[in-house]
């Protein structure tokens, strides 16, 4: 599995054919990783909390230099593992970082996910650059709404597919797949 080629196989797997999610493996919830936020649980581990503080220093540091306060953030993280390697995977929103698109507001407003770019990298870094992907769908203090964001593996094919659940069911134009070499 290369990250570098990650990025390059994404856009010729930018849209998820319906087929493709009936593939092998279970399902797995990315974990939430909340910061500055008291009150609100996270399901990151530690060791996760880390790793997106690593992979997103830069936006961390930029919300610590433009608040006077504490400025709540909110990440996603996953990974997939084959023998020693490991890819992760994450997505981070905070206030007005530019990561996001601004999330739907108003009495028309229906979903609750922001679209969001993906940072992909080994773990431990290789000293290459994080790829980053723009278009995912992130769902952050999901947890009281039954919708969240969830992925799985296909070592056959090297694909990780990731879904949205919203309320209880599939958001079908937030479905990406990555192919990993």
């Amino acid at each position: 599995m290369k990250v570098a080629v990650v990025a390059l196989a994404m856009a010729s797997s930018f849209a998820v054919h319906a087929q493709s999610l009936d593939a092998p493996g279970a399902w797995k919830v990315m974990h939430e990783a909340v910061f500055d936020r008291p009150g609100m649980p996270s399901t990151a581990t530690q060791e996760e909390r880390d790793i997106v503080k690593f992979l997103w220093a830069r936006e961390f540091a930029a919300r610590e230099q433009t608040h006077t306060g504490p400025m709540s953030a909110y990440a996603l993280v996953g990974d997939v593992r084959e023998g020693t390697k490991r890819i992760v995977f994450s997505m981070f929103a905070s206030g007005d970082d530019p990561s996001c698109d601004a999330a739907p507001n108003g009495a028309d407003a229906n979903d609750i996910f922001v679209r969001c770019r993906m940072r992909v990298s080994s773990w431990p870094p290789s000293g290459a650059p994080a790829a980053a992907l723009p278009g995912y769908c992130m769902i952050f203090a999901a947890s009281e709404t039954n919708s969240r964001i969830e992925y799985r593996y296909d070592s056959g094919s090297q694909t990780v597919q990731f879904r949205t659940i919203q309320f209880g069911k599939v958001v079908p134009n937030c479905s990406r797949s990555l192919k990993l070499d």
